[in-house]
């Protein structure tokens, strides 16, 4: 899917370009594994190698990303106020406490979640629905959301103009980012895990 989407917007650059890359920016956040991030880059390859507009399309891809979230967060705001109509599996004390856990979370670091949320693939459209079971003030998601895209679609623009627009490196080096991240982040996982782990186990072995 990815290449036929890359391969019209190379063959029909032109006013549609913006709203396609818009278009998927936004998807990434409902659907998660749609790599939106190569659409993106390629986006930026277009505005140097084929005529694009460079400022339309990074506010284009900008505004996509900080709807999609927006989307992602009422999709949590929803079912969060709706835990009557919630699976018999999601209402039991495990699943509470979890969903507390990450109120709580929030209330202390909405914005730092909001902020990083854009360079940690795989997780972006989590955090957005998280805060949408949390409760964060929308206003919050928009701006802090919104920073968020802008810095790094700003970051994938620079490393486009520092590597030169050649697409074959761009992609190889947002492959090895994203892999990279991924990894980071399940050892970071991993590693808060045994952290509960271990609390539960020191205050159980205490009592």
């Amino acid at each position: 899917m990815t290449d036929e989407i890359l391969g019209y917007l190379r063959e029909t650059v032109g006013p549609w370009s913006y709203l396609v890359l818009a278009l998927c920016a936004l998807i990434e956040y409902v659907v998660p594994p749609f790599p939106g991030d190569t659409v993106v880059l390629f986006g930026s390859f277009l505005s140097a190698t084929a005529g694009l507009n460079g400022v339309v399309v990074y506010l284009s891809v900008t505004a996509g990303s900080t709807l999609g979230g927006v989307l992602a967060y009422r999709f949590g705001r929803t079912i969060g106020d709706r835990e009557e109509r919630w699976p018999r599996f999601m209402r039991g004390e495990g699943v509470r406490r979890a969903l507390e856990s990450v109120r709580k979370r929030f209330e202390r670091h909405g914005p730092t979640y909001l902020v990083i949320n854009r360079f940690v693939p795989g997780l972006r459209s989590v955090v957005f629905v998280g805060a949408g079971l949390s409760k964060v003030p929308e206003w919050q998601v928009v701006v802090y959301g919104g920073l968020s895209a802008a810095a790094w679609n700003a970051a994938i623009f620079g490393v486009g103009y520092a590597i030169g627009y050649q697409w074959d490196r761009l992609d190889a080096f947002l492959t090895s980012y994203t892999r990279y991240a991924v990894v980071l982040v399940g050892v970071i996982v991993v590693l808060l895990l045994v952290r509960l782990w271990w609390r539960r186990t020191h205050q159980g072995g205490s009592t």
